[in-house]
């Protein structure tokens, strides 16, 4: 398909308006018109309904549109990654989740820039399914995920198991226990964070069916600073509360009886690309800092 045509389907089909559109890709209406037409007589459908007040996009339309959206951005990270290796002798892309850029791989990705400045890095960050879609897109040449994918021709390699600990505020009236049995789990104000398979197993065996979080997070961050202004305790993995156990400003209460799973991290890439001067490195230097490649 034409990138130009697609261009003008994703721009109109965001803004709802051909003024509009035309406006962003600074072309006139009648372009954007005749772009869209084009498009529509190659699919075969309608893309949008026109009428004099508003444009609407279709059902063929809103099929389209995620492919359009993927197309597109792979082209511009393909722009950006020639345009990256001026005056670069190599190029390296990795992705993971926040919790493990900040725990893990912050100092890694910091030695690797200072050692290799002939190398340009680019770093991406989302969910353990979003890191895959950017290794599939080859948008990342390297993903660090905590649920291993089973996909042809990638290699997936145990990197480390890190512990899930539950954390407190210091001096904390209503946390003051030192041990805590992990069925009575629910009777403390949890600050949940959900680590995924096999950790929802556990809570599900571990805790009453019946059980609901009161305060339910998606960032491990968020919950550490929660915890730290005293509204409640929060099941972390070790690597990610490792500074502020040291500093004293997070205590860990011992989980006695059903332990909580570790968490397994995974380094996945493409078979083609471990060879690759600039993902060889990186692999060499967290061997260098401890982890498992």
């Amino acid at each position: 398909m034409d990138f130009e045509q697609l261009r003008a389907f994703y721009t109109l089909a965001q803004t709802k308006n051909f003024t509009k559109a035309a406006e962003i890709l600074h072309l006139v209406q009648s372009t954007v018109t005749m772009r869209i037409k084009q498009l529509e007589d190659k699919v075969g459908k309608p893309l949008f309904i026109r009428d004099k007040r508003s444009v609407e996009i279709t059902q063929a339309g809103l099929t389209l549109l995620p492919y359009a959206e993927r197309i597109l951005k792979l082209a511009n990270e393909a722009l950006h990654e020639v345009a990256s290796l001026q005056p670069y002798e190599d190029y390296l892309s990795i992705g993971s989740l926040n919790s493990i850029w900040t725990a893990i791989l912050e100092p890694i990705l910091r030695e690797y820039h200072c050692r290799y400045p002939q190398i340009a890095i680019s770093t991406k960050t989302g969910h353990s399914s979003d890191v895959i879609q950017y290794l599939l897109d080859n948008v990342i040449q390297l993903g660090i995920v905590y649920v291993p994918p089973s996909l042809p021709n990638f290699e997936v390699i145990p990197s480390w198991e890190d512990e899930i600990v539950l954390v407190c505020k210091p001096g904390d009236s209503v946390t003051a226990a030192t041990h805590v049995d992990a069925k009575e789990l629910r009777h403390l104000p949890l600050l949940y964070v959900n680590w995924g398979p096999p950790f929802d197993e556990w809570i599900r065996q571990t805790l009453p069916r019946s059980y609901v979080p009161n305060l339910h997070l998606d960032k491990a961050e968020l919950a550490i600073d929660l915890v730290k202004d005293g509204l409640g305790a929060s099941l972390l993995t070790r690597s990610t509360v490792k500074a502020e156990l040291e500093a004293g400003t997070l205590r860990e209460i011992k989980i006695v009886g059903n332990q909580p799973p570790k968490r397994s991290a995974y380094i996945v890439l493409p078979k083609d690309k471990k060879n690759k001067p600039s993902v060889e490195k990186w692999l060499s230097l967290m061997n260098e800092f401890g982890y498992s490649t």
